[in-house]
């Protein structure tokens, strides 16, 4: 800028001669202040060669109510966060206890609940797997899972 001309800002509602460094880092916070409070929550209009509008750009930040309004759904079909927190926390700890297990007993609960994409095997292919009757199955995993949920409890 030049040398001989003073520079001002208003603080209070008065006129302030400042210096040069001191005007910049004025109006550089209040235009960063706009730009936060404004600029990038609104949408700016695209304007062709002759000043007609063609189009908007999209804000670069925007609040949820807005956007709901406009008709977008943001429901958490996994539940609140307590709950997802809560099931993660649960598999942790399950996945801990089930190491206390003995390797026949890891074995049955690994085939009857995590083979197959995690739908497992049904009782009846995994006796025939590793040949002893269904029934004997039903009765291994029926005590597995009463001493896998006396621990989680106990450990509650």
């Amino acid at each position: 800028m030049s040398e001989n001309k003073q520079l001002y800002i208003y603080a209070n509602g008065q006129r302030v001669p400042v210096t040069e460094e001191v005007y910049l880092a004025y109006y550089r916070s209040i235009r960063r202040d706009r730009y936060y409070e404004r600029d990038i929550k609104t949408e700016n209009a695209v304007r062709d060669k002759d000043g007609n509008i063609t189009g908007y750009n999209p804000a670069k930040e925007d609040s949820i109510d807005r956007l709901m309004e406009a008709g977008e759904d943001y429901t958490d079909e996994n539940g609140s966060v307590e709950d997802i927190v809560f099931r993660v926390d649960m598999a942790d700890r399950l996945y801990e206890v089930l190491d206390d297990l003995s390797k026949t007993e890891r074995e049955l609960i690994e085939a009857l609940f995590f083979s197959s994409r995690g739908n497992g095997m049904t009782e009846r292919e995994y006796a025939a797997i590793i040949g002893v009757p269904q029934k004997t199955i039903n009765d291994r995993k029926k005590r597995i899972l009463a001493k896998l949920k006396k621990i989680l409890v106990i450990e509650k």
